[in-house]
């Protein structure tokens, strides 16, 4: 008889490592939508539990506390802004043409992979150790994206406006449209799409809604 060491048939079949893995990103999807529909305070673990369709105890497998459910769940939205960063990053073009993407990916992200609100309200309902690596996270984001748009003022490609401010509007904007395809995005036709979204918000929100004037 052949005893079976490991064996995952050529990747057909996923490891345990990858199945529990699976597990906890069901987790976080889960425990996302629920602290962006109710708040963090509001939501318990068994509620999430019985969301997932397991018990208390089997959640506490996989996470030790509700804060540190909370933490990843805002880990996986900072990802999600870290990745986009990181495709911009590699973009050959102007500030305002990596800002689109940026912005774009970031929120079609953000979407697909449900990430948590990124208020400063759910980061300080966590330990002081966690706030500092979560804080550290978004300013570090919320710093590149202001960059790109004081770039694309100083170009010519964006009229002159307080970068901070327009920071903070697109920067919270995201934790917005996470809340609107949640409650109305599958209802929307091709709306519910997070790529077709994304790009509709950015369209709205680079050119506005008035008429341009008559030339």
């Amino acid at each position: 008889m052949v005893e079976e060491k490991m064996v995952n048939w050529n990747g057909e079949v996923a490891t345990r490592q990858q199945i529990r893995e699976q597990k906890r990103r069901a987790a976080l999807r889960v425990a996302s939508r629920l602290f962006n529909e109710k708040g963090y305070h509001a939501t318990s673990l068994d509620e999430i539990a019985d969301r997932i369709g397991v018990t208390k105890t089997a959640l506490y497998y996989y996470f030790r506390n509700k804060e540190e459910l909370l933490y990843d769940c805002l880990q996986v939205s900072f990802a999600c802004g870290e990745q986009a960063r990181a495709e911009a990053e590699e973009m050959d073009g102007s500030d305002y043409e990596r800002f689109c993407l940026y912005y774009r990916r970031f929120t079609q992200l953000a979407i697909e992979q449900s990430g948590a609100f990124t208020t400063t309200a759910n980061i300080r309902a966590l330990p002081q150790n966690m706030q500092t690596a979560l804080l550290a996270r978004r300013d570090a984001l919320h710093d590149y994206m202001q960059g790109l748009l004081d770039g694309a003022m100083e170009d010519g490609n964006l009229r002159r406006l307080d970068p901070r401010a327009a920071t903070g509007y697109f920067f919270g904007s995201i934790n917005w449209m996470l809340s609107w395809h949640l409650e109305e995005g599958a209802n929307d036709g091709e709306g519910h799409d997070p790529a077709v979204f994304s790009d509709k918000i950015l369209d709205q929100a680079l050119y506005g809604l008035a008429r341009p004037a008559s030339s």
